[in-house]
């Protein structure tokens, strides 16, 4: 069995990864440091729960620090979810009756959660990759991924074509 696959860029940017290990791990981090403190009057339970906590603090971390990519596997596509070059999640792209692949730039924003008190509309810009398979026509688009750097769009591009019987075109729907 062949495997091929294409890592390509970090799930989260540094504001998003500050935001999940801070916001929705602190909760996890004072229950952990809860009963680390009160380890010596622990149960069964209380060890359980400890071992929960930390597990599931750790999933969290893992998702945060994780990488975007694709992967071949005999003849099919998947959309794959990394951590330092290893699986850990993937999903099927279905290619039928889409043989065509285009990239559409998008200028999006992103707002700062960090200084929202003393600049509510603090924001910061960035382009954005989608890469879209598309029909014959270019009437029915599914996004596969969306990137922030062109080159790993590029890349991506190249890799789909090399492994499947996808042409890039430029986007343009015929409604005729």
């Amino acid at each position: 069995m062949t495997i091929d696959k294409i890592i390509l860029e970090e799930r989260f940017t540094t504001h998003q990864k500050i935001s999940l290990i801070l916001y929705i791990g602190a909760p996890f981090i004072v229950s952990i440091f809860y009963l680390s403190i009160s380890i010596i009057d622990l149960n069964i339970k209380g060890y359980l729960m400890l071992t929960i906590l930390i597990l599931i603090y750790g999933f969290i971390i893992l998702l945060s620090f994780s990488k975007k990519g694709f992967l071949k596997i005999k003849s099919n596509l998947y959309r794959g979810l990394f951590f330092r070059d290893k699986l850990i999640f993937r999903k099927r792209i279905d290619l039928k009756d889409r043989p065509k692949i285009s990239i559409l730039k998008f200028r999006k924003t992103q707002k700062l959660a960090f200084f929202s008190a003393a600049r509510p509309d603090l924001a910061t810009e960035f382009n954005s990759f989608e890469i879209n398979i598309l029909n014959d026509k270019h009437t029915k688009r599914e996004e596969i991924v969306t990137l922030r750097n062109i080159r790993n769009a590029e890349n991506t591009i190249d890799f789909l074509e090399l492994n499947f019987e996808l042409k890039n075109e430029i986007f343009s729907p015929d409604f005729r």
